[in-house]
């Protein structure tokens, strides 16, 4: 076959393929915060096509053999053959995370205040009154609400008078609650359903957002094996149609969060949504509107979007009349405000810059999308982030608005503008630091806007950096976002402006923004995460997991 007959769908797929074998590889989607960062310094993701949703990133292998068996033992299925080999080994001694009843009831008491509101997934009433608590089930639920501010004086175990840390606390119920789960020590599919959605909202480590969608994956199964979405749940006061639709929610939101296709699609539901506005809370009627439209949102990221599409430019919803409509105005100020902050993060994306030569003309969506990032820098200094609801969303928002203004430090032409989105930016990377305890992408996103931020730094104290051209770097290689090769203080900076008034020469009242490079080179790692937008699914590429 001729070269010059090749179709583009096929030039589309072999662009699209990983440049590693995928064991060796990972997928980020285009609505990851990260994802352009990643895309110019990662040699096998060059030349994508328009037509790409995300890209290939190659990871390192440094734990392939250790994490073999670990992964091995993952994958068994709980009444599955090869379980009684893993009783055979190690899990025979599960984690040992048991509490005392005192705190573990003020805990579950937190639970309920703070986050069931907003997420339905366990009915209060039902658990309540049940005599004998599912002990997975609670574990789950502590799992959760062990990152809420209020909750830190309870994290701690019968061995351990004094409180962990949240991040001490939740490593070691949630190794306890996987080996439970493995083990097969919870029967009752509504229990299960419920205990594998809380596990969803945590992430640890490296391979954190895969278990977190692998278990939602698992509870969206359970749930439709028993008929969750063909509404066969009468006689159960509504319970079980509310946790189908907070599995709705989560589906959508983890199809932003971790760039994976949505498990539940709306010609399979038998459910009325306007039904489930009826019977939820205010806080969850703001959820599933958010959630219908982060639906229309997540098409433009899909394989088949059509490229002179930009984003969503008419009939937005206004957070303002999601809770009129919703009722919403009299819930409590720290949950708004965290609702709000996820409203804002899906703005953000529901406009889709694509690579141009010429500037654009602004469009309904881009303004809602700059717009958007201010809103959440202004909530972020008037709230503190520990007071939100410790849900991945907040993180996730606020990444997305890091993203935008780092787009804005690139790409404005205005010196007052990027003075404002350097500022931005860095009030945003502290709110990310100060939720990094308990959220692994909080932490990394932090670290990469923090170096962002120090590079940006260096550029504008050295002439010399200012004047590197992006023509006279090297072939483009992935570097290890460790600390950066320049550390610049403000004590420095000012030293540098004192320097500078002996010489002879004009401080910059910009902090050397006037004279800043976009195509300086040192800065080309964070271009290749912070352009496009949705999926938190970091590559391994250097960062402390722990």
């Amino acid at each position: 076959m001729d070269k010059s007959t090749v179709s583009s769908d096929e030039q589309r797929q072999h662009h699209a393929r990983p440049y590693d074998h995928p064991s060796n590889s990972r997928f980020i989607g285009d609505l990851n915060p990260e994802a352009s960062l990643v895309a110019e310094h990662d040699p096998g993701s060059g030349n994508r096509d328009r037509h790409d949703v995300g890209i290939w990133v190659g990871r390192h292998t440094y734990d392939a053999r250790h994490d073999h068996d670990q992964r091995k033992r993952e994958s068994v299925g709980a009444n599955s053959p090869e379980r009684e080999n893993l009783i055979g080994g190690e899990e025979q001694n599960p984690p040992s995370a048991i509490m005392n009843t005192q705190d573990r009831d003020s805990l579950i008491d937190i639970y309920f205040e703070r986050l069931n509101p907003l997420l339905p997934i366990v009915d209060e009433a039902t658990f309540r009154n049940t005599e004998r608590k599912p002990q997975l089930l609670v574990y789950a639920m502590c799992l959760v609400v062990s990152r809420d501010q209020k909750a830190r004086r309870y994290l701690r175990f019968l061995e351990s008078p004094e409180p962990l840390t949240q991040r001490a606390f939740a490593s070691r119920v949630y190794a306890s609650l996987r080996w439970g789960v493995q083990m097969g020590r919870e029967r009752d599919k509504i229990n299960l359903i419920q205990i594998l959605a809380l596990m969803s909202l945590y992430s640890e480590g490296p391979e954190g957002t895969v278990d977190s969608s692998m278990h939602l994956s698992q509870a969206i199964h359970h749930g439709q094996t028993i008929g969750l979405h063909l509404g066969r749940s009468s006689g159960h006061g509504g319970s079980q149609t509310r946790l189908f639709w907070a599995l709705w929610v989560l589906s959508n939101f983890n199809a932003s969060l971790n760039g994976r296709p949505r498990q539940i699609l709306d010609l399979d539901i038998g459910l009325k949504l306007d039904e489930a506005y009826e019977i939820s809370a205010p806080g969850t009627r703001i959820l599933l509107a958010i959630s219908q439209l982060l639906t229309r949102i997540i098409g433009l990221y899909q394989p088949t979007a059509a490229l002179d599409i930009m984003g969503i430019e008419e009939d937005y919803e206004s957070f303002e009349n999601i809770l009129d409509r919703c009722g919403a105005w009299d819930l409590e100020s720290n949950a708004i405000t965290s609702l709000e902050i996820y409203y804002h993060g899906v703005a953000i994306i529901s406009h889709r810059a694509r690579a141009t030569s010429r500037p654009l003309l602004p469009t309904p969506s881009s303004l809602r999308q700059e717009l958007s990032a201010l809103q959440i820098v202004t909530i972020l200094r008037h709230v503190s982030p520990k007071n939100l609801v410790p849900l991945p969303l907040i993180p996730y928002g606020i990444s997305l608005a890091v993203s935008t203004f780092y787009n804005q430090l690139r790409s404005a032409r205005s010196h007052i503008k990027r003075i404002a989105a350097r500022e931005h930016i860095d009030s945003c990377v502290q709110a990310l630091e100060q939720l990094s305890e308990w959220s692994q992408p909080a932490k990394n996103m932090a670290l990469l806007g923090r170096k962002a931020l120090d590079q940006v730094a260096a550029v504008t104290i050295s002439p010399e950096l200012r004047r590197t051209s992006r023509l006279h770097a090297g072939p483009a290689e992935w570097r290890p976002a460790g600390p950066p090769h320049h550390q610049i203080d403000q004590a420095g900076l000012q030293q540098h402006n004192a320097s500078a008034s002996l010489a002879g020469q004009q401080p910059h009242p910009d902090g050397g923004l006037s004279g800043f490079d976009i195509a300086y080179d040192e800065l080309m790692d964070m271009d290749a995460v912070f352009g496009d937008f949705l999926n938190m699914n970091l590559p391994d590429f250097g960062l402390p997991f722990q």
